[in-house]
């Protein structure tokens, strides 16, 4: 019984180390994930959106645009206790300014005012990221939808060959604890298939692209409620 119980506490313990390399279609980035984690697809999004206590951002997705990669047959099951990692990408890099901390603090504010969720980003910063040491921006994002738990997420947004790639890191509030070092030791993994373009023109703003994300994801959540209502 002694022996069964140990090895029941190792297998347990050694289960987030257990790793698959997840590789974006689009070819952006590579990263390692937990191994039984897959990229959520369409029809399967329509059938979590009908689920009790699913995620909003869960409800739909758009391969090679955005997109939860995850434990996804838990949550056909209807379990959703566990992170998962939202990915968007996008054309056009960012160009980053001193002010980014407060315009993405301000896109997210608009985000949730349309969405129902109220959003509030804090650690905003620069940072260095994968074996690469790739530049990216970093911060922390709480999210309170009208339903369902309070979420946070650890959002990466990484400028590559022209694209711009945001990873979020998420999961419930209330183990925020116990996941951000996993998440710091999955982002350790992270590639990025080309280095950033830079900013040539300084035209270019952080703030366009930013608000250009923010309408289409208004007009996601907008498709979204829509199809749930035709149901």
């Amino acid at each position: 019984m002694r022996l069964a119980a140990l090895l029941t506490v190792v297998a347990t313990t050694a289960a987030p180390s257990q790793q698959q390399s997840f590789v974006a279609r689009n070819g952006t980035f590579q990263i390692e994930l937990p191994a039984s984690w897959r990229e959520l697809s369409p029809g399967e999004a329509r059938t979590i959106a009908d689920l009790p206590g699913a995620p909003q951002e869960l409800g739909f997705v758009q391969p090679r645009m955005f997109y939860a990669v995850g434990p996804v047959d838990d949550w056909l099951q209807g379990r959703f206790d566990g992170p998962w990692l939202w990915v968007v990408e996008q054309d056009n890099e960012w160009v980053v300014e001193d002010d980014f901390a407060e315009r993405l603090a301000a896109m997210w504010r608009a985000k949730g005012e349309s969405a129902g969720v109220r959003y509030e980003v804090t650690d905003a910063r620069r940072d260095l990221v994968g074996p690469q040491q790739h530049a990216v921006l970093t911060a922390v994002r709480n999210s309170v939808p009208q339903q369902g738990p309070a979420l946070r997420s650890f959002d990466v947004y990484a400028p590559t060959g022209g694209r711009q790639v945001s990873l979020s890191f998420t999961c419930r509030q209330d183990q925020w604890d116990r996941w951000l070092p996993e998440f710091r030791r999955w982002l350790a993994t992270v590639r990025f298939a080309r280095p950033s373009h830079g900013s040539p023109q300084l035209s270019d703003r952080l703030w366009t692209p930013l608000l250009a994300g923010a309408v289409v994801t208004i007009l996601l959540v907008l498709l979204y409620k829509h199809t749930k209502r035709q149901r």
